[in-house]
């Protein structure tokens, strides 16, 4: 028996109750054949083509001064301008009431957990540091490289725009990647009510460039607040028996705010601008004052 099934012929044979396939395998079996053939022959030809493409690349590195040179520049800097892992650190805090953790100044949290840690970040930033500064002499040796040497060379069976594109592609992918630093550095404050009902968090994030600028604002207001303590307790050392003596005749043994005599009062020798507001430990920055003045005074400007 025969008979048409869609566009092709299919032969079937009755026996008994089967019924037995018999055209169906071979018209399979072709589109298998072809679909192999296809797949077999663009396998030769992306092969061909790779092999192509890796022996123009080879013979025109072979010509180039200017792949040449800056292979040899590769050989010289790439451990010098290799990449770091990203840095990652979070600081976390914890307050037990909502007015501190409104009052709470992150970036001061932030910048006092960084000088804690200070060596441990000193040791991660600086070779992050030389990669750098070294891909930075790097980048202009490669394009001194560029300038001088690239689109020079030539080569027979190569027209010079060729040559010249291929070289072009063949240097950008050489040259090496910029080894710029990534880091993230997270500071976190929290706050949760004593039944647990409300929760509060705030964050801060350094990125790598930030960090650097953050590390070294704190080294120098650490360095300027140790500086300015220092000069303080110069200034306090500067009061001299002699000159307590001196000021102390000056304003004739009395209190200048409340005219207080040495047989009523213990007087102290004050300074008129705190020494904590730059003051200057000199006669004319100095006076007497009465325990109880100078106890009501503190720490402000009265002259």
């Amino acid at each position: 028996m025969v008979r048409l099934a869609g566009n092709s012929w299919t032969t079937g044979l009755i026996e008994g109750d089967s019924f037995v396939i018999a055209g169906t395998d071979f018209v399979f079996s072709e589109v298998v054949f072809f679909a192999v053939a296809i797949g077999i022959v663009t396998a030769i030809i992306a092969v061909t083509w790779c092999a192509i493409v890796r022996r123009q690349r080879r013979l025109i590195s072979e010509k180039s001064a200017a792949l040449q040179r800056l292979d040899a520049l590769n050989s010289r800097s790439r451990e010098l301008v290799a990449g770091h892992p990203a840095i990652r650190l979070t600081f976390g805090a914890a307050v037990n009431s909502k007015p501190r953790f409104d009052r709470f100044d992150l970036r001061a949290h932030m910048e006092a957990s960084v000088l804690e840690h200070e060596d441990w970040f000193e040791q991660e930033l600086l070779p992050r540091r030389t990669s750098v500064r070294n891909f930075g002499a790097y980048r202009l040796d490669a394009e001194a490289i560029s300038y001088e040497l690239l689109g020079k060379s030539s080569r027979p069976g190569f027209s010079d725009a060729k040559f010249a594109r291929i070289e072009n592609r063949l240097f950008r992918r050489r040259h090496l990647p910029d080894p710029a630093p990534n880091a993230t550095i997270t500071a976190t404050v929290s706050y949760t009510s004593p039944q647990g009902r409300n929760s509060y968090s705030q964050q801060l994030k350094w990125d790598y460039e930030m960090l650097e600028q953050g590390f070294r604002i704190a080294q120098a207001n650490r360095a300027r607040l140790s500086t300015t303590e220092a000069l303080h307790k110069q200034e306090r050392r500067l009061m001299s028996a002699g000159l307590r003596t001196q000021i102390l005749r000056r304003d004739g043994y009395r209190c200048r705010m409340c005219g207080a005599t040495a047989a009523k009062a213990t007087l102290h020798v004050d300074h008129i601008t705190p020494v904590s507001l730059d003051g200057r430990t000199v006669p004319e920055n100095l006076q007497v004052l009465c325990q109880s003045c100078n106890l009501g005074k503190g720490n402000r400007f009265v002259g």
